[in-house]
This record gives C-alpha cells, structure tokens and sequence, in this order.
C-alpha cells in the first residue's frame, strides 16, 4: 500500500505556469482530476510522473520524496490518453513489456496472470489495431499494473468508449482500488466515473487547484458554472447574458437573483401552462423527446430555458404562449470560486 501526496509542486509548460499544486491521494482511494481544457490537469499528471520538470515542491510516495528519481524508478504506473501501447507488438507482449524490462524471471506467469485478471485470453494473439477501444483500455491497464506500481495516474480512461464498455472498466477500476490498494489519480470528464470511483473531487484551473472536496461536498457546496455544467444542471446563464435579458420580466427576475458567475436554473425550478394570464409569458421554441420524456425549450426575450412537460404530455407547439412560474428555491446562484489549495 501507498500514500501520494504532492506538496507545493510548480511546473513549466511552455508558457503555461503550474502551481502550486497540493492534493493526497491515499491508498486505496481514487482522487479525479477536472478543469476546463489548458486548465493543467495532463501537465499535473506528466510533472508528477517526471515527464515534466518541478521548479518547486515535492512528489511523496509513502512520505519519501521522489521528485529527483528518474521515471523509471518512481514506481508511477502512467497511461496516457492515446493508452501508448506498441502496435507493432500483439497484446500478450505489450502486457509482458515491462516484467521483460526488468527482467523479471516470473514474466510469462504474470503476463499471463494479468491477461486472465483483465478478460483478454481470447485476445493475447491480437495487434492493438484489432481491439476495440474498450478492450484497449484493458490492455494498457493490465499493462501497467503488470509494472507493480506503488502509484497510478491515467490521464482520461474512458474518453470514445460506449456505455457497456465504460461500465467494465470502471468496474475494474473499482476492484483494482480494493484489491490492490495503490492510489490512483485520473482526469476524466465523465460526472458518472467521478462519482463511481472518487474519494476526492479536485478541479483544476489555471494551473492552480480551485476545488477540493468530497463528491458529496462538491455537489451541496458553492458552485461555478464549470462544476454546475459538470454536475449535470440545465440552463446556465452568465451575467452577462441576465444582464442583456432585463427587458423581459423573467430576466429581470433572474438577473437579481444572479451570483457573481451567473445562475442555473433547474428544469424543476419552472412550472408552466398553456396559454397566457401568468406572471410571466414565454412561447414553445422546441419539443423534443427523449428516454426520460419530453423537453419543452421555452423562450422569451433572448433567454431560452429547457423544462419539463406536465403530465408528461407537452400538449402544446412550437410557437404556442404559455405561462411560466420560476421557484426561487429552486435557483442556483453560482459563484466565483476562491482557490482551495493551502500551498
């Protein structure tokens, strides 16, 4: 078992600065890694596994500083989003690689071992360019775990699988978690892995860590809109937008119910009717249907807000004037976020 902990840790990419950055990831526990694109979260992962230089802080393995070691002797296993796997090599041998880089006098019993653990029996005389996404994202897993490494960072795991294939590998995530107990830190834009395997939420932004919080902190704590959207709200208005919207009685209400990042309102925070007559008039601009039921996009001015159907039936059309209520309770006033890192 092993502890990750990162202290301080500063980095250059180009122009783009990193840092400081502070987070622990302890054994067992899977910490994920969010932020917009150019937020940091690969050039996090490249510095911790010494593909990238520090210019300050500290990388700990079980408190032992490891930041001047080579990445060979780090014991990070790293797999990166293209999965780096040899296609000129069947997938027997990618997963053997690293026990016959060492020399490992066990490496067939363990290739072997791993190519079971992870389902690829029927695969092991395949070339990567026969494999589907899914069963690659096996191969390089095995693969890495095939180095016994004391720390693991994969950088977007489950990016173009489809849903069957998404759910067997965080499946697997999760036993490796339990069984092995290593660490394992992992970017993912995907809200159901997050909160499938996280024991920690982190969000990057410019470099720098603006959240960090359990899962169930970060959906009942302050939001911005990157956590609003990411968490699956509906709606999301900038101040900007509620600003322009004030000659329309819903955006004047909204507007001054705004946070310094904007509002989401929830398709629950709206009720409406056909017809008019109500505190606030909209016209139908769109129906569409989906697994869950109808949405209703209703519009008036220049905001547009997705709702749900009463009844489940719009018994409307596009063009029809109904009347809207909007709860206050409801609303999410969103926030701009101060950083969280303590470094």
């Amino acid at each position: 078992m092993s502890d990750l902990e990162v202290v301080g840790v500063r980095a250059m990419r180009g122009a783009f600065r990193l840092g400081p950055v502070r987070l622990e990831v302890p054994a067992g526990t899977a910490t994920v890694l969010l932020g917009p694109s150019g937020a940091g979260k690969t050039t996090l992962l490249r510095a911790l596994a010494g593909f990238l230089p520090l210019t300050e802080g500290s990388v700990r393995v079980d408190g032992a500083a490891v930041e001047r070691l080579p990445p060979e002797r780090r014991g990070f296993g790293f797999v990166p989003p293209n999965l780096g796997l040899f296609p000129q090599r069947r997938v027997r041998e990618n997963v053997r690689y690293p026990l016959a880089l060492r020399g490992a006098s066990d490496a067939a019993e363990k290739t072997t071992a791993w190519v079971a653990r992870f389902g690829l029996e029927t695969l092991a005389d395949r070339f990567p360019n026969e494999l589907s996404s899914g069963q690659r994202q096996r191969v390089a897993m095995a693969r890495a775990m095939a180095a016994e490494p004391r720390v693991l960072l994969w950088d977007e795991p489950l990016a173009a699988l489809d849903v069957e294939s998404r759910d067997t590998l965080v499946r697997l995530l999760r036993d490796l978690l339990e069984s092995e107990r290593i660490p394992l830190l992992l970017v993912t834009h995907d809200p159901a892995t997050a909160f499938a395997l996280a024991s920690r939420v982190v969000v990057l932004h410019g470099g720098r860590v603006r959240v960090d919080r359990t899962p169930d902190a970060l959906a009942g704590g302050p939001l911005d809109r990157f956590l609003a959207r990411f968490l699956g709200y509906e709606n999301l208005f900038s101040p900007e937008e509620l600003t322009g919207a004030r000659a329309s009685s819903l955006g004047a209400r909204l507007a001054s119910w705004s946070g310094e990042d904007g509002l989401a309102v929830p398709p629950d925070a709206l009720s409406w009717r056909a017809g008019p007559g109500g505190t606030h008039e909209a016209r139908v601009a769109a129906l569409r249907w989906t697994a869950a039921g109808w949405v209703v996009a209703l519009r008036q001015g220049s905001l547009t807000f997705h709702t749900t159907a009463p009844g489940g039936v719009p018994g409307v059309r596009v063009g029809d004037v109904v009347s809207v209520e909007v709860d206050a309770a409801h609303v999410k006033a969103l926030e701009g976020l101060p950083g969280e890192d303590a470094s």
